[in-house]
């Protein structure tokens, strides 16, 4: 499918907790306080030994499910007796020490409980669907699960109204004031 992949930590978890704790001490010394302490907190946060990380919306979009919300997909990974986390590479993204198989019989269970439409049996979520999950999901707050943070994971937009503009070379449309 791909690869190669490093499969040993990529940070230093005692680095980055340290050197957050050290860049709040001194906030208003660094004008880019903001962008630096999501990176460090979402690293921070981060599990050391699952080198992959999977979507969630990826996963819903192939079973062709609602999501479940990102608090009651962690605890149901949590309830099952496994480790998950966010990744700083995407804010959608979970690094999880569960298996595969597991993650699917979780979502087996979530759509027993949110039923989809029937679906042509060739295709590849309607095959995942057919089998009997193995692992019956709980999808109750679990104890250390995912928690509102008073500091942002990830990087903030740089201005204000910031992303998608016009297309460049289009002459804007003004309507004369009687046509409001």
């Amino acid at each position: 499918m791909g690869g190669p992949i490093w499969s040993d930590p990529i940070h230093d978890r005692d680095w980055a907790t340290s050197i957050l704790s050290n860049i709040r001490a001194t906030s208003g010394l660094y004008e880019a306080y903001a962008k630096i302490s999501a990176i460090l907190t979402s690293v921070s946060e981060e599990l050391p030994n699952a080198p992959l990380f999977v979507s969630l919306h990826s996963i819903c979009a192939t079973l062709k499910c609602t999501n479940p919300t990102m608090v009651m997909f962690h605890s149901a990974i949590r309830n099952a007796g496994y480790q998950i986390s966010g990744s700083h590479a995407d804010p959608l993204a979970l690094k999880t020490d569960a298996p595969m198989s597991v993650i699917w019989d979780i979502m087996r269970c979530w759509v027993k409980l949110h039923p989809v439409k029937s679906q042509p049996e060739n295709l590849p979520g309607s095959r995942i669907l057919s089998q009997e999950p193995q692992l019956q999901a709980s999808f109750s707050q679990a104890t250390g699960g995912l928690v509102a943070r008073k500091s942002p994971r990830f990087l903030p937009n740089p201005e204000k109204h910031w992303g998608p503009k016009m297309k460049a070379g289009r002459p804007l449309k003004i309507l004369p004031i009687d046509k409001l």
